[in-house]
């Protein structure tokens, strides 16, 4: 994962040795628009495949209220995938959290495991919510 840094003294010794402005490395820091956090949950992602609904199930390592990461076994889900998902968050075992997403990213990690990133794009208000106020409560 890139490190982005907002330390005052790394930025003055960038903006001096001239290998990056102060613009650009508070760029590279606010480059995500909601916090992430850890999260262990499991999922099911649907998505169609020639024409039919697969169904697999999978993990999410982290989420915000944009979007969250997921690890899946045996293959990647291909970028502009569109999925869609149901899952618990931790200590919130009552709610059903639904989204529809768009994969953003898919990567190999390591044998038999990929990282995917999604975007959410459909989701329920009470959702938004209830994944805010998880991941305040995580950051807190």
């Amino acid at each position: 994962m890139a490190k982005y840094y907002t330390n005052v003294a790394f930025i003055n010794k960038a903006k001096k040795d001239k290998k990056m402005t102060k613009r650009e490395v508070i760029n590279r820091s606010n480059r995500r628009k909601h916090v992430r956090v850890d999260v262990y949950a499991v999922t099911r992602y649907f998505c169609a495949v020639r024409d039919k609904e697969v169904g697999v199930q999978t993990r999410i390592s982290d989420i915000s209220e944009g979007g969250a990461k997921l690890l899946t076994f045996e293959e990647g889900i291909p970028v502009d995938t569109i999925v869609s998902m149901s899952f618990r968050l931790p200590h919130q075992e009552n709610v059903v959290i639904k989204v529809e997403g768009m994969v953003r990213y898919s990567g190999f990690v390591e044998q038999d495991l990929f990282r995917t990133g999604v975007e959410f794009t459909k989701m329920r208000k009470k959702d938004i919510e209830v994944i805010r106020e998880y991941v305040y409560s995580r950051t807190r």
